[in-house]
C-alpha cells in the first residue's frame, strides 16, 4: 500500500489509485525521478483521463499523443517550464511501461496558450502529416478541412455527414446541425479535400471515420492516439482558432463571422484579436 497522499478528493483517488500505484511501481528505480514525483505526474494524468473517459491502460494513457494532449489541456495553469518537466516525467514512464512501443518524439511545448492559432510553418507540417497517412489519408484531410477550412468544433466535426456538404454555385458549404445550426462556407484551399471525400461516402455516412455508428466525444483524440506517426498533430480548438484568426486578418465582417462561427456575441471573437493583429 502506497503512502502517497494525493491532492484530490478521496472518491476520485479511489477510482484511479490501483492503476497509478501499479504504474509507479513498475517504474520505480527505472527513471531519474523519485516515486513521489512519479505519483504526482501519474495521478494527475490518470484523473484527467478518467474525466475524459479514456481507458486506464498503459497503451492509452502513456501513449505520446495522450501525454501531449494532457499537458496542453490539463496543465494550463502551469508555467511552460513546469509543463515541460511534467511531460518529461510521463515520457520516461512511457518508455518503461511501453518499451519499444513508446513514442517520445514530440514537438516543443509552446510558451503560449495551447489554443493559440497554428503558425504558417505548423500548417505546412499538418498538410504533410495528412499526405503521409496512407489508407487514413481521407479521414486526415476531412479532419483538417472541417477544422481549418470551416472552423468546426470537435463535436461538430465528428457529427458531420456526407449529405451535409453542399455546392452553392462554385462555393462549398458545410451544414452544421445540433445546438448551433448554420451553413459555413469552406475556405477555398480546403474545398477539394471535402469534395473528394464526399465522392466516397454515402449520404448519411459520417465524413470523418465513415464506418462508425456513433460520435463519441473523444473520437478524434482516440483516432489520433492509434496512429503510429510522430510530430505535430491537429487539435480541434487550435484549428478553430486558426480559422477565426485567418478571417479576422482578412477583414471579415464581425457579424458574418459570428454567424459562421456559431457564436452569439462578439466576446467570443475578441479573444482572438491580439493574434490577428500580431500578423
Amino acid at each position: 500500500m502506497s503512502t502517497y497522499q494525493p491532492e484530490m478528493p478521496k472518491r476520485q483517488w479511489n477510482q484511479i489509485s490501483a492503476y497509478v500505484e501499479a504504474a509507479v511501481g513498475a517504474c520505480g528505480g527505472n527513471t531519474k525521478y523519485s516515486d513521489g514525483e512519479l505519483f504526482k505526474a501519474a495521478s494527475r494524468l490518470a484523473a484527467w483521463a478518467k474525466k475524459h473517459d479514456l481507458a486506464l491502460e498503459h497503451a492509452v494513457l502513456f501513449d505520446a499523443v495522450t501525454i501531449e494532449r494532457f499537458v496542453a489541456e490539463g496543465l494550463t495553469q502551469y508555467a511552460p517550464a513546469s509543463r515541460g518537466n511534467r511531460r518529461s516525467m510521463l515520457l520516461r514512464m512511457s518508455e518503461v511501461l511501453l518499451g519499444e512501443q513508446a513514442r517520445t518524439r514530440l514537438v516543443a511545448l509552446p510558451a503560449s496558450s495551447p489554443s493559440s492559432p497554428y503558425t504558417h510553418e505548423e500548417l505546412k507540417q499538418l498538410r504533410l502529416w495528412a499526405r503521409t497517412k496512407g489508407h487514413e489519408k481521407s479521414d486526415a484531410n476531412v479532419l483538417l478541412a472541417l477544422g481549418l477550412g470551416a472552423g468546426l468544433s470537435a463535436s461538430e466535426i465528428t457529427a458531420a455527414r456526407a449529405e451535409d456538404i453542399h455546392d452553392d454555385g462554385g462555393s462549398v458549404l458545410i451544414e452544421v446541425r445540433g445546438g448551433r445550426p448554420r451553413r459555413v462556407p469552406v475556405r477555398e484551399e480546403w474545398t477539394e479535400r471535402l469534395s473528394e471525400a464526399r465522392k466516397h461516402r454515402e449520404g448519411d455516412q459520417f465524413l470523418f471515420v465513415p464506418g462508425r455508428t456513433g460520435a463519441g466525444k473523444n473520437l478524434i483524440t482516440n483516432w489520433l492516439a492509434r496512429s503510429s506517426d510522430k510530430g505535430l498533430r491537429p487539435h480541434s480548438q487550435r484549428m478553430r482558432g486558426t480559422w477565426i484568426v485567418t478571417h479576422l486578418r482578412e477583414g471579415a465582417p464581425a457579424i458574418g463571422l459570428m454567424k459562421y462561427a456559431g457564436v452569439a456575441s462578439l466576446e467570443a471573437l475578441t479573444r482572438w484579436v491580439p493574434a490577428a493583429e500580431a500578423a
